[in-house]
């Protein structure tokens, strides 16, 4: 029962609706028609001077519009003009239509018929959605007002005259109320307990206005016809009010919104008054405020007050079929704002121009260009920050979703490491999306994020999760986004996996390439320590042999020969050593027996051992060290070994100039044992090089094969083992200088 009698108020509302519509239409259009009695001045009275229009004194710029109410054209009156002796003379004209052209009159009427039509129609379409119906209301109000023009210029002598004054007056001082209401349906916090308060203002208003009007007109009174429009100023502060609240109401709800529709509609009207207000207004009213030439007409200016009604019904209606994102791009709104821009551009220099000309009387130009030069200044800075700020309110949350996935897998397919693809993937996500945070990582509790995606990082790991925090406009996420978040993020499993598959591959390659290099390694071992022990062992079993036949029967000659054996078995002696003490290196077993020791005798020892060698090769051999006794805490057989591969090396690489310097030197804070040679000498590139295990560099393996790359590798462990340093000099064929430097003190 309650149902059918709550349809039957909402029937009679509706019908009651329709019918102060037709009602409201009718007077604006009996307006209308009287506006072709408006009256003008002919254009032979010169303004500036008239004083008076028949028994009306002409104090303020409106005073005329007073004078010729009710007037119509034709009909003469007597106009007193101010001559220039302080007289004042009569010249009696009639009268001239107020409208020299029609045109005018009928923009305004098919505006204001359009209005109305179009929110009829969205009321017939949406009797039962609020928004429909306070736009009926405010498409009523606003329209009438503009097919009636003015409250002044449709007043004759017939009571009648005064029904559609009063209509324009009421539509006037509503619509702001309505444009309010409009904005607030939008809003889901609106309390209904204060639509009357905001309406009061609307209501008290209109009731003075009416009130001041029929009291000026029926009198009739100047006096009061002026109080009216000194009333005036408070109606302009009321409508300038009431519209900035209903736009920030428009933009509160437009940012805090979750539900696409919503914000969709509410992008509609801010579009449809921007397209509708900003030409009238930065194209004829400031550029005729300012004296300056309009570009455009002001009929043709009031022409784009259409898009207001139309985008409204949009909103209302048809939104779902037309895609303001599609339609309305940001190219089209940067051009409305560069109509702003260039308005006040022009504004700035006329202000300039205007402002200084009495200052500097009879330099236009200078004046002209001053202002060009500051406008410049302002222009582009202002311009940014409109599009920027128009940006971040409108266009910050929107993105061409085939577009934005298909673009991050074009991307995604480039990358060949996982940290560089989850960086372009955090940074798309912020330029599409913008987030307070975007995390990777285990699971994380529900209350830490606002949406969580799963992630697959390893497939023998727990899984991971990719935490999006908070939109940074505060919104909520729409089903539009999280489909996005879900492919980018599929986009970016995808590509996750094919890059550990690569590292697989490639992992598994360079498996391959080790092992094979170990192989040839293994084999050129295998070949060089053969050469190193067959050659001695050669060369001992061929000097035995000689020995035991008794051919060598020179006392001089034997001990020569037992001589070069004695140094083939400690060249034999130092490679097996060399061999077992890698083995230990690599196995991390090698032991140090750390005592004092005098490093002079350690020296000595190390020398006696190449002293035949040297001598049977004849090198040239200097041993230069201090007097005094240089006592330090080191491992004496391992630097005995340390230095005899130094010596060894020396030998081995010296081709002409034979010669072995051995010194013993103060370093400052350590104490240095350097050899010297006059040998090949070392390429720059393989200073470094010489010291890693089974290195030899390419010219010293041609001139000698001998040897297996493991000397001076366990000469620098040795040497860290005693936190000293090993280190090289050289000049390729010039020789080579090594050094092996022990710290006086130990680091504790």
């Amino acid at each position: 029962m309650g149902g059918q009698i709550r349809t039957k108020r909402n029937f009679l509302f509706f019908l009651l609706s329709i019918l102060a519509g037709v009602v409201i239409l009718a007077v604006a259009v009996y307006g209308f028609s009287l506006l072709r009695h408006r009256s003008g001045i002919p254009a032979e009275i010169d303004r500036s001077v008239l004083v008076q229009i028949d028994e009306t004194e002409i104090k303020a710029p409106r005073d005329e519009e007073f004078a010729l109410a009710g007037k119509r054209p034709g009909r003469p009156a007597d106009f007193h003009l101010r001559t220039p002796d302080g007289g004042v003379r009569k010249q009696t004209l009639p009268l001239v239509p107020y409208y020299a052209r029609t045109i005018y009159l009928t923009v305004y009427l098919i505006i204001g018929l359009a209005c109305i039509a179009i929110a009829l129609f969205a009321f017939l379409l949406r009797p039962d959605d609020r928004k429909a119906r306070i736009y009926y209301w405010l498409s009523l109000a606003f329209g009438s007002a503009v097919i009636i023009s003015g409250e002044f210029y449709c007043v004759g002598r017939a009571w009648t005259t005064y029904v559609p004054s009063i209509l324009f007056i009421l539509g006037y001082a509503a619509a702001p109320a309505l444009f309010l209401d409009f904005a607030l349906a939008f809003s889901r916090s609106e309390k209904s307990g204060r639509r009357a308060l905001r309406f009061m203002p609307a209501a008290v208003i209109a009731a003075v206005q009416t009130a001041v009007f029929l009291a000026a007109f029926l009198k009739p009174s100047i006096a009061m016809f002026r109080a009216y429009n000194a009333y005036y100023f408070i109606f302009r502060v009321y409508v300038i009010i009431y519209v900035v609240l209903a736009v920030w109401t428009l933009y509160r709800t437009f940012r805090k919104s979750a539900d696409d529709e919503e914000r969709t509609q509410v992008q509609w009207i801010f579009f449809g008054l921007a397209a509708g207000i900003v030409p009238f207004v930065f194209l004829y009213q400031i550029p005729t405020a300012l004296g300056i030439h309009p570009p455009i007409t002001e009929e043709f200016a009031a022409f784009f007050y259409i898009a207001i009604p139309v985008t409204f019904f949009v909103a209302i209606v048809k939104y779902r079929l037309m895609n303001i994102h599609l339609i309305i791009n940001r190219g089209l709104v940067y051009s409305i704002l560069t109509v702003f821009t260039v308005s006040v551009y022009f504004a700035v220099i006329e202000s300039v121009r205007k402002l200084f000309a009495g200052l500097v009387t009879g330099r236009d130009f200078i004046v002209t260009a001053a202002g060009v030069f500051l406008a410049a200044l302002a222009f582009q800075p202002a311009q940014r920050w409109i599009q920027t700020a128009v940006d971040k309110a409108f266009f910050r949350q929107r993105y061409d979703y085939r577009r934005t996935v298909m673009a991050f897998n074009e991307g995604a397919r480039t990358f060949v490491d996982r940290n560089d693809l989850f960086d372009y993937f955090r940074r798309e996500i912020m330029r599409v999306l913008p987030l307070e945070s975007l995390e990777v990582g285990p699971e994380t509790a529900e209350n830490e994020t606002e949406f969580r995606l799963p992630l697959s990082l390893d497939p023998k790991a727990p899984p991971s999760f990719l935490a999006f925090g908070r939109k940074k406009s505060g919104r909520r996420y729409s089903l539009e986004d999280k489909e996005l978040l879900r492919t980018m993020s599929g986009g970016l499993q995808v590509n996750l996996d094919r890059i550990r598959l690569q590292e697989e591959v490639i992992y598994e390659r360079a498996a391959l390439e080790k092992m094979k290099e170990l192989d040839r390694l293994k084999t050129e071992f295998i070949s060089t320590v053969s050469h190193e022990l067959r050659t001695p062992l050669s060369s001992i079993q061929s000097m035995a042999e000689l020995l035991e036949s008794g051919r060598i029967r020179e006392r001089d000659k034997r001990d020569k020969f037992l001589a070069s054996m004695a140094a083939e078995c400690a060249r034999l002696s130092r490679f097996l050593h060399n061999i077992l003490d890698y083995g230990k290196i690599e196995r991390r077993a090698a032991v140090f027996h750390f005592q004092p020791a005098v490093l002079q005798d350690v020296i000595k020892e190390a020398v006696e051992l190449f002293r035949p060698l040297l001598e049977t090769r004849g090198f040239r051999f200097e041993l230069d060290m201090p007097a005094e006794s240089v006592c330090l805490d080191v491992d004496a057989d391992a630097v005995k070994q340390a230095l005899s591969n130094l010596i060894d090396n020396a030998i081995k690489y010296s081709r002409g100039r034979k010669s072995v310097r051995v010194e013993l030197v103060d370093g400052g804070r350590t104490w240095d044992i350097r050899v010297g040679d006059e040998g090949i000498g070392i390429a720059a590139d393989d200073i470094e090089k010489i010291f890693r295990k089974f290195y030899r560099s390419p010219r010293a393996g041609k001139l000698c094969p001998e040897g297996a790359g493991l000397g001076l590798k366990i000469v620098r462990h040795i040497m860290d083992a005693h936190e000293g340093e090993a280190r090289a000099e050289s000049k390729e064929g010039e020789g080579s200088r090594f050094t092996l430097a022990f710290p006086k003190a130990k680091k504790t």
